[in-house]
């Protein structure tokens, strides 16, 4: 009998030794999802284990099987889980209102960071947040009891990214943080500094992570197996300041975003920036802010894991289907397309739809690039009014020229191109040498009306856009140049556009 009752004791004291909060923790949550681990009682057993394995590729949660000394990072994704968009609350929030034009910054915030900023929406506060967690990049806004964004891992919320060098996400510093950060509390993104100069604006300095991790593969493009960067940080450094309230519209958030390339690249693509949306918000649309037209825009051709795409230059709106809550995004830079994307699965929590602001530059020289955008929220009617009023503000033109230089070489410069706004009329081309880099001088202009059978089927007009030059009448001197095409526009309300590629370089001294 004391041998039995020793060996119930030693069993005893096992289970009690080996219990971990956090199996606790996952335990509870998996049954609140309808998963049943078993006894409640923080063991990681075999049912426990299986039911979280279960969990995980159900709601896409990227992590190894549950131990004890992973349980922590599976109790904060079943939190993320069960909160929705919310996630987990932070543990210092600073609330603190500088006095107007005083800055007060925190130096190297720690994880559980985060700092409000508020305003009024038609008599309603609105709180957008920023957060160590997520490398500063917006993860809540917040009106009338509506949250707006979608923080389910790192590569969300409203936030910036950038490819470099066409490798996609290869070569990809991105402001939330790595893919590999999923469901953390923290960001591989280094916050250097968070500042306000009063309680409706913030201020964010960091070093972007990759979002890959050296020789991690992932969506990568021209051809790349895996990740081109040594390092978990980019060199990059990025400054974004957020004020909501712009020039009388207090439903406007404006954003102003630096990026420093330490460099030169071949090419920078970037979300300037993108924005996350919960599952709630399916009613989508394109709106013209000259005119007022609203569209239902179809879904193009989609890539895995999307399930609606679209393209356009006009600007998106995302809103719930009642209208009592919208967003829409607008910028007055010259850009490449707005995107709307909508990821759809059983997890709602995972669920996303997505705007984009694309923009490209080639090349992308060592330097500071400076951006500016809006985010409008309110409801369906208010979203539409203000981006408007910002369109009478800060004109841009929806449906600018475009062309294609197809030729650049030492015997000829030929292509094409055109506005949409005026078909069936050549449009001006004229060359700009920018070799000294201090100094754009027009060198050379002429028509672009040559006939050309391939565009009409895609244009729909009579193809007459075509140009070819010969390289000496535009390269008169013996020395390399550096070369920008442009078209004219034919709106003289609106500047000109500049050809693909963006810039030529030509070397034709012998």
């Amino acid at each position: 009998m004391k041998f039995i009752a020793h060996i119930v004791c030693f069993f005893m004291f096992s289970s009690v030794a080996f219990a971990n909060d956090n199996v606790r923790c996952v335990q509870e949550h998996l049954l609140m999802h309808g998963y049943d681990p078993g006894p409640i009682d923080g063991v990681n057993g075999p049912g426990t284990a299986q039911m979280a394995a279960d969990f995980g590729i159900d709601y896409r949660i990227n992590l190894r099987r549950l131990s004890n000394e992973n349980a922590g990072d599976w109790c904060r994704a079943l939190q993320v889980v069960a909160m929705g968009a919310g996630g987990p609350d932070l543990e210092q929030i600073e609330h603190a209102v500088p006095a107007q034009g005083q800055l007060q910054c925190t130096i190297s915030p720690d994880d559980g960071y985060g700092r409000d900023i508020t305003g009024m929406v038609d008599g309603d506060p609105l709180t957008l947040r920023v957060s160590a967690r997520f490398g500063g990049a917006v993860e809540s806004i917040n009106w009338r009891g509506k949250e707006f964004l979608n923080i389910y891992d790192h590569g969300r919320q409203i936030s910036y990214a950038w490819h470099l060098d066409g490798w996609g996400e290869c070569l990809n510093p991105t402001e939330p943080g790595a893919a590999a950060d999923n469901f953390k509390q923290s960001s591989t993104t280094v916050l250097e500094r968070i500042c306000s100069s009063a309680a409706n604006n913030v201020t964010t300095y960091v070093r972007p992570a990759y979002w890959l991790g050296p020789h991690e593969t992932g969506f990568c493009d021209r051809g790349a197996s895996e990740a081109k960067n040594t390092t978990l940080v980019s060199k990059n450094t990025f400054e974004k300041t957020v004020t909501i309230g712009y020039r009388g519209l207090e439903n406007v958030i404006a954003f102003d975003a630096t990026i420093t390339l330490e460099r030169d690249y071949q090419s920078l693509f970037i979300e300037m920036p993108t924005g996350y949306l919960t599952h709630e918000f399916t009613a989508r649309y394109r709106f013209d802010p000259a005119t007022g037209e609203l569209s239902e825009p179809a879904s193009r051709p989609v890539t895995e894991p999307w399930s609606y795409v679209h393209t356009s230059l006009l600007p998106p709106i995302m809103a719930t289907p009642d209208g009592a809550y919208a967003m829409g995004a607008y910028t007055f830079e010259r850009i490449e397309t707005y995107e709307m994307l909508f990821y759809d699965v059983a997890n709602a929590w995972d669920r996303t739809n997505k705007w984009n602001i694309i923009k490209h530059e080639v090349p992308a020289p060592a330097g500071d690039y400076q951006y500016q955008s809006f985010v409008i929220v309110g409801t369906f009617a208010q979203v539409q009014a203000s981006m408007a009023a910002l369109y009478d503000m800060h004109r841009v033109d929806m449906f600018p020229p475009e062309g294609f230089i197809d030729v650049a070489n030492c015997d000829e410069i030929a292509g094409w191109a055109w506005d949409p706004k005026a078909p069936n009329t050549p449009m001006n081309i004229e060359i700009y040498d920018v070799t000294d880099g201090r100094n754009r001088t027009l060198i050379f202009q002429n028509e672009a009306s040559d006939l050309r059978p391939d565009l009409p089927p895609v244009l729909g007009d009579d193809g007459r856009h075509g140009f070819r030059f010969l390289t000496r009448e535009v390269a008169t001197e013996q020395r390399p140049y550096d070369l920008e095409i442009e078209v004219g526009n034919s709106d003289q309300n609106f500047t000109n556009s500049r050809l693909s590629p963006s810039r030529i370089y030509l070397s034709c001294e012998n």
